[in-house]
């Protein structure tokens, strides 16, 4: 079985009950820790530093902060996950050959020393921005780099859309579709 690096949207879907996705995630979730009797589970879920940054982002430009809610938030993180992943120098071949592929694959050639964001790619067939940003390729990258199946279900969704295409990158999934 594999291990998975869940995407911040997912994690914020199974620690929030009264999300309408949270069912979902949780029921996937459940198939895919194993239980032990000594930890109680094994686990074959991680996260990415990168996701504990955007968290604590948004903990931090919130117009109305609930400090408890942050706190029982990380408390959740910390209980129900191993340590984030750090970011290794070794990271810097997944995330290059991730981004130049998307940049190659999808950069307006004529704009192209304008478009030097992934935020500004765009598909050649529908001509809509691919949703991507600069956090979906590092956490992307670190998915590839672990061999672990990227689960999301927002702009990362497009990327795996291209870098499965590419036959490159992480297998993604959205466990927000049962």
């Amino acid at each position: 079985m594999p291990d998975y690096l869940l995407d911040t949207n997912i994690l914020s879907y199974w620690h929030n009950a009264e999300s309408p996705l949270h069912g979902n995630v949780a029921a996937k979730i459940d198939q895919v820790r194993q239980p032990n009797e000594d930890s109680g589970y094994v686990s074959r879920l991680f996260i990415s530093v990168v996701t504990l940054a955007e968290i604590e982002y948004g903990h931090k430009v919130t117009n109305s902060p609930d400090t408890a809610a942050q706190i029982e938030f990380r408390t959740f993180v910390e209980e129900q996950l191993p340590p984030a992943l750090e970011i290794p120098s070794s990271i810097r071949e997944p995330y290059s050959t991730l981004r130049s592929w998307l940049f190659n694959r999808y950069s307006n050639k004529v704009r192209r020393k304008r478009a030097r964001r992934p935020e500004e790619l765009v598909s050649p067939t529908t001509a809509r921005e691919l949703g991507v940003d600069e956090n979906d390729l590092w956490i992307a990258a670190h998915a590839a780099l672990y061999n672990l199946v990227l689960v999301t279900a927002d702009g990362l969704a497009n990327l795996a859309k291209a870098i499965e295409a590419g036959g490159i990158g992480p297998r993604v999934e959205d466990w927000t579709k049962l």
